[in-house]
C-alpha cells in the first residue's frame, strides 16, 4: 500500500469515526435523556426559590438532542405545593396542557446558570398562587438576601414566545378569597430576557424586544374586598406603543347606605360604571426596565363615575383627601403623561347633608370633554415645567354650558391652582337638587344668563370674583321636611327674603351689574369637588345677598 492510499485510509477511518460519534453520541443522550427524563426536568423547575418544595408530574415528555440544542414535548404538566412548605410562604398550582420547547442549550444551563431557548410555546396554562395578606409580606433587605441564597436561574433568555391562554389567579391563604385575577392572556414576544438583577429590582420586570397579545379580563380586590376595578378586552403591542382597555371598571360590591354603614367615620363610595381607556406612545420598554409610566396620550371615552358621602357620619380628621398637587406627587412609580383626553364622560357627586333632609343633594355633570397636560411627578421633567393644566367643557346639571380652564402648581407645597370658567345659560331652579338639602332653601324662579369665575385657591382657603348675570329670581324657605308646603310665617320668610335680602335681577333695573367676593376655607375632609362647588357658591350667594370677603371672613372665624 503506497503512503497515500495509506494516508487517504487513515482519513476516511477517522472521518467515518467521527460520523459515527455525531450520530450515535445524540442516540445515547437522547437514550438517557428520555429516560431520565422526568428528574431532570423536575430538578430544574424545583430547584428556584418559587418552586421549590413543591410536587411536580407530566402527563407525558419527551426530549430530542441534537448538537444544535435540544427539542422538549411536556404534556398535562402539574405543579402543586409539598407538606414541607411553611403555612405562611408563598404556594403555586399549575396546570398546563401543552408546552413545546426547541433550542435548549446546556451549555448555558451547565456553565453559566441560565435557561436558553430559541422558541417556546405554552397553551391553556393556569397558575394559582396562595399568599398570606399583603402586610404579612413585607419582608426586610435582610430576609430578602437571604432567599436569593437559593438556585434560581442569572437568567432566562428565549428568542421567541409565546402563549395561548394563560390565566393566573391570587388567593388570600387566610380567608380563600381571590386578591387578583388574569384570565385569557394570549401573547407572543422576542428576545425576552429575566435576569436575576431583574428580580432584586424593585422597578424592573423584564427586558423583552416586542410584545403583543390580547387579555380577556384582569381584576382585583381590594379595601378588604369591597372594591374590585375590572379591565376587559385589553390589548397591547410594544410596536404601535399602544395600550387599550376597551371596558374598564371600578366596581363598589355594596351599596351606599350599605357600605357607609361600616365605617365609623365619613368616607366616600365611588363606583366607575364604565369606560374605556386608550394609551398612545406607550414607552413599554421604559416600564418593563425600569418602572417608568410614560405615554403621549391617554384617551378615556365614555367614563362614567358616581360618588357619595353621608355628611352625618363622624369625620375624619385624620385621613383627609388629597390635594391634586400631592396626589401626583405621592403616585408610588414615576408617570408622565403628555395629555389625557376625557371624552363624553359624566360625573355624578350625592352627598346626605348633616341635618334631617330626608333625601342627598346632588348635583351632576355630563357630556364632559377635557384635556389634562403635564400629568407628571418625575423631578426632570417638573423642572422644564411644574404646571398641570385641566381645559374642561361640559352641562352642568344637564342644562348650562361649563366651560373651565385650571392651572395646577405641581411644586407650590400649599397646592395652589387657578381656576377660570363660565357657566351658560339656564334655568335657576335646576340646582334645586345641589341647594334644597342642605340648606332649606329652593328657587322657585329664576333664569341664569351668564356666570364667570376667576378663584385663587389653596389647601387651605380660596378667594376671588364670581360675575353672575341672572333675572326673576324667587327662592322658597323649605319646611320641616324639606318641602315647598307654605305656611304664613314661611311666606313671610320668603317674602322678606327675595324683598330686602336677595337681588332679583343682576344687573338691577338700572344696568347696575354687582360682582360676588369669592371666599371659602377648606373643609379638610371634603374632596377637590366639593371644595370647587362651595368656592363656586360663595361667590353666587355674595352675588345675590351682598356679603363680601371680610364678613365671610369673619364668619368662619366665629364658626
Amino acid at each position: 500500500m503506497t503512503k497515500k492510499k495509506k494516508l487517504a485510509y487513515i482519513l476516511l477511518s477517522i472521518a467515518i469515526f467521527i460520523l459515527l460519534l455525531v450520530l450515535v453520541i445524540p442516540i445515547g443522550i437522547n437514550i438517557y435523556l428520555n429516560a431520565n427524563a422526568e428528574k431532570i426536568v423536575r430538578n430544574m423547575i424545583t430547584r428556584t426559590n418559587d418552586f421549590g418544595g413543591h410536587e411536580v408530574d407530566f402527563g407525558h415528555i419527551k426530549v430530542n438532542y441534537n448538537f444544535r440544542g435540544t427539542f422538549l414535548e411536556l404534556g398535562e404538566v402539574t405543579i402543586k405545593p409539598g407538606e414541607s412548605i411553611p403555612e405562611d410562604k408563598i404556594k403555586f398550582d399549575l396546570t398546563a396542557e401543552n408546552a413545546y420547547l426547541t433550542g435548549f442549550s446546556w451549555s448555558s444551563f451547565l456553565f453559566n446558570n441560565s435557561i436558553s431557548l430559541d422558541s417556546a410555546y405554552l397553551e391553556n396554562l393556569t397558575v394559582t398562587s396562595r399568599t398570606p395578606p399583603m402586610d404579612e409580606l413585607e419582608i426586610t433587605e435582610e430576609v430578602e438576601e437571604e432567599a436569593e441564597l437559593g438556585n434560581n436561574y442569572d437568567k432566562i433568555a428565549i428568542d421567541r414566545i409565546r402563549f395561548n391562554r394563560l390565566s393566573y389567579f391570587n388567593i388570600d391563604s387566610e380567608n380563600d378569597s381571590v386578591r387578583m385575577s388574569i384570565k385569557d392572556l394570549s401573547f407572543s414576544a422576542n428576545f425576552f430576557q429575566l435576569t436575576k438583577e431583574d428580580l432584586r429590582s424593585k422597578t424592573a420586570l423584564f427586558s423583552v424586544d416586542m410584545l403583543e397579545g390580547y387579555m380577556d379580563e384582569a381584576s382585583y380586590h381590594f379595601n378588604e374586598y369591597r372594591n374590585v376595578v375590572y379591565a376587559r378586552d385589553l390589548s397591547f403591542n410594544t410596536q404601535d406603543q399602544n395600550l387599550l382597555i376597551a371596558r374598564v371598571e371600578f366596581d363598589n360590591k355594596l351599596e351606599r347606605y350599605e357600605y357607609i354603614n361600616q365605617f365609623d367615620q365619613e368616607t366616600d363610595w365611588i363606583e366607575l360604571e364604565q369606560g374605556e381607556i386608550d394609551v398612545k406612545g406607550m414607552a413599554f420598554h421604559e416600564f418593563f426596565e425600569q418602572g417608568i409610566i410614560h405615554a403621549e396620550k391617554v384617551k378615556a371615552n365614555e367614563l362614567v363615575i358616581s360618588v357619595f358621602r353621608d355628611k352625618r357620619k363622624p369625620e375624619n380628621t385624620i385621613a383627609r383627601p388629597t390635594m391634586v398637587h400631592k396626589l401626583i406627587r405621592e403616585i408610588p412609580i414615576p408617570i408622565s403623561i403628555h395629555q389625557l383626553e376625557l371624552h363624553n364622560g359624566e360625573v355624578s357627586y350625592d352627598e346626605r347633608p348633616d341635618n334631617e333632609a330626608p333625601r342627598a343633594g346632588s348635583v351632576h355633570i355630563n357630556d364632559i370633554n377635557a384635556t389634562i397636560s403635564n400629568i407628571t411627578n418625575i423631578e426632570g421633567m417638573l423642572s422644564r415645567n411644574n404646571k398641570m393644566n385641566l381645559i374642561a367643557e361640559g352641562k352642568l346639571m344637564g342644562e348650562g354650558a361649563i366651560d373651565l380652564d385650571v392651572i395646577f402648581h405641581l411644586e407650590d407645597t400649599s397646592g395652589r391652582f387657578d381656576m377660570k370658567g363660565t357657566i351658560g345659560s339656564m334655568p335657576l331652579p335646576s340646582i334645586n337638587d345641589m341647594l334644597g338639602p342642605g340648606t332649606r332653601v329652593a328657587i322657585d324662579e329664576g333664569w341664569l344668563n351668564n356666570l364667570e369665575l376667576n378663584i385663587v385657591a389653596n389647601d387651605y382657603e380660596g378667594t376671588g370674583e364670581v360675575v353672575m348675570q341672572y333675572r326673576d329670581l324667587k327662592i322658597q324657605i323649605l319646611d320641616s321636611d324639606y318641602e315647598k308646603n307654605q305656611n304664613i310665617f314661611r311666606r313671610a320668610g320668603a317674602f322678606l327674603a327675595n324683598t330686602f335680602v336677595v337681588r332679583s335681577n343682576n344687573p338691577d333695573s338700572g344696568g347696575t351689574l354687582v360682582k360676588g367676593d369669592v371666599y371659602k376655607k377648606r373643609d379638610q375632609t371634603s374632596s377637590i369637588f366639593n371644595y370647587w362647588w362651595e368656592l363656586l357658591l360663595s361667590g353666587m350667594m355674595s352675588t345675590m345677598t351682598g356679603e363680601t370677603e371680610a364678613e365671610m371672613r369673619e364668619a368662619t372665624r366665629e364658626d
